[in-house]
């Protein structure tokens, strides 16, 4: 049987050490939130990719490509895929994570269409924010797949499987309603090839507190020079990251011309629930 941890910070028996040892390790040890023995406390791993930034842009780094935007009320309504795929037709069911209205975390599923994956499916819960998809059968999604408003194109989606991937890659979230985040790394790459070697790609890890109404700012930045490598960052102790905060890495490259870049980056969060 599942034995669950309290918290340090519940830990009320009169005349204990309020910091029992045992129960702190509990609460800083991710094997043991990541097998569910810590109550109230979760992990979020986010990595996502952008398949090709041009030299001398900036853009998040997420499958969709460009500067995400982030909706302002909860618009998110409906599911569709690219093309009629032979083989998704019908039972094929797409698990979506995200906020709704009230940033309230709602973990929700639909199936694409019956008879032809193009038609829109609308979600039971509007969504303020995705920000992860995926395909929950035994089948590889040959098109892409993607959640938006309804009538929305693949290239203003909100979230997008791309074909093959059977999962979105975006280094973007959201810290639900009732939660606080801690951000204990994160990480960037580059992928250069024989034709596109840029100087360098620039990233930069950004916030925004919705809950007192505040626009992105900047929290930490790393560079990767031409064809280098740069070790995963790590935040001692962890970035305390408040409710309704929205979280994504940009990407800047650097280089001549057709030195576009192709980058990935991810970072892990521990959340708690808040008091």
């Amino acid at each position: 049987m599942t034995r669950i941890i309290p918290k340090y910070d519940d830990y009320k028996l009169i005349g204990r050490t309020r910091l029992d040892a045992i129960i702190a390790l509990a609460n800083s040890n991710p094997l043991l939130i990541a097998r569910g023995l810590v109550d109230g406390a979760s992990q979020v791993n986010k990595f996502g990719e952008n398949p090709d930034i041009a030299v001398g842009t900036t853009e998040d780094v997420w499958d969709g490509g460009g500067t995400y935007a982030f909706p302002v009320t909860a618009t998110i309504t409906h599911l569709r895929q690219a093309t009629d795929e032979v083989g998704t037709d019908g039972g094929v069911t797409i698990e979506l994570q995200g906020l709704d209205a009230n940033f309230d975390l709602v973990v929700q599923t639909a199936d694409l269409d019956g008879s032809a994956t193009t038609t829109e499916v609308v979600l039971t819960t509007p969504l303020l924010r995705v920000f992860r998809l995926k395909v929950l059968a035994d089948v590889v999604a040959a098109a892409d797949i993607w959640v938006g408003a309804t009538g929305m194109a693949a290239n203003t989606a909100k979230a997008i499987i791309q074909a093959g991937n059977n999962q979105t890659l975006m280094a973007i979230y959201t810290v639900p309603a009732g939660k606080t985040a801690y951000m204990i790394k994160y990480s960037i790459d580059n992928v250069p090839t024989a034709s596109k070697i840029p100087d360098s790609v620039e990233f930069k890890l950004w916030t925004a507190d919705r809950a007192n109404g505040y626009e992105f700012q900047l929290k930490h930045e790393k560079a990767i020079p031409l064809s280098g490598t740069v070790p995963d960052h790590y935040f001692i102790p962890p970035m305390r990251i408040t409710e309704k905060t929205d979280i994504k890495i940009s990407a800047s490259v650097v280089g001549g011309p057709g030195d576009d870049g192709h980058p990935h980056a991810g970072f892990d969060l521990i959340l708690f629930d808040n008091d």
